[in-house]
């Protein structure tokens, strides 16, 4: 990206992070299916992961367990319009609202077309499909990536959405390349009921060129040791510190 384009991303308007209140009505309950992806992060073509996660499906919200490169867990639970942030080392965490997650990507987005950036930004890029790859370029940027099925279309669903909120997050932390273009490829291969297997993220900057690779491994069913997981983040919500976003140390 250029240093023009880098300032688009940087200059989305700051928004107040309130406490989301819940309305007079019921919120419903969550619901989808329960499976767990193995998600390792190689660079370079380097041989050993910078880092692992072992990302939890479980009837409708994600537990994305950072195992290695780093010490931030996340909880999406988008039908309580919110996603948590816990800190391992300093047992702190933060909340933050879905719809501020919305609003801050839109804003990208109002600010890119202003800026007649789209086709850098990937905001109109289009899938390419040979054989089994899947590919989308953007400026300097490309993704390709082979996949794999599943026997539940819902989870090929599942993992799809839990992108597009990681990916608005992203945003929020202002990290990573923008993210329309990932979220259009993984459209695509959602609806081919189909999941990423090795996914590269490839960036060419002036005469040099960084590669990202990620390799997914999907789980079909939570282990005993997954449920044990996930009760150890019920006991951190309950006993880390609340601090602001802004007080929350975020992973690199």
């Amino acid at each position: 990206m250029t240093r023009s384009e880098l300032v688009i991303a940087a200059c989305i308007t700051v928004l107040t992070f309130a406490t989301a209140t819940t309305g007079s009505g019921q919120t419903s309950l969550p619901a989808g299916p329960s499976f767990r992806m193995e998600t390792e992060i190689y660079q370079d073509g380097g041989n050993a992961p910078v880092s692992r996660h072992k990302i939890l499906f479980d009837s409708g919200v994600v537990y994305d367990l950072t195992e290695q490169g780093g010490s931030t867990q996340s909880v999406y639970d988008p039908t309580r319009k919110r996603i948590i942030l816990l800190d391992t080392k300093q047992q702190l965490q933060t909340e933050i609202a879905t719809d501020q997650l919305i609003d801050v990507t839109a804003q990208l987005t109002v600010a890119v077309r202003q800026n007649d950036k789209a086709e850098s930004f990937g905001l109109d890029a289009t899938v390419d499909v040979t054989e089994d790859r899947y590919s989308v370029t953007f400026g300097p940027c490309k993704y390709e990536t082979t996949t794999q099925a599943v026997s539940r279309p819902e989870m090929a669903t599942a993992f799809h959405e839990f992108v597009i909120w990681a990916k608005r997050l992203d945003v929020l932390h202002r990290r990573g390349v923008p993210p329309f273009a990932r979220m259009t490829l993984g459209e695509k291969v959602a609806s081919e009921g189909r999941l990423p297997l090795d996914l590269v993220l490839t960036i060419k900057e002036g005469l040099k060129t960084k590669t990202y690779r990620a390799h997914h491994l999907v789980v079909e069913k939570l282990s005993e040791l997954d449920r044990r997981a996930i009760q150890s983040i019920g006991d951190q919500l309950a006993t880390y510190k609340t601090v602001s976003l802004e007080e929350f140390p975020i992973d690199g």
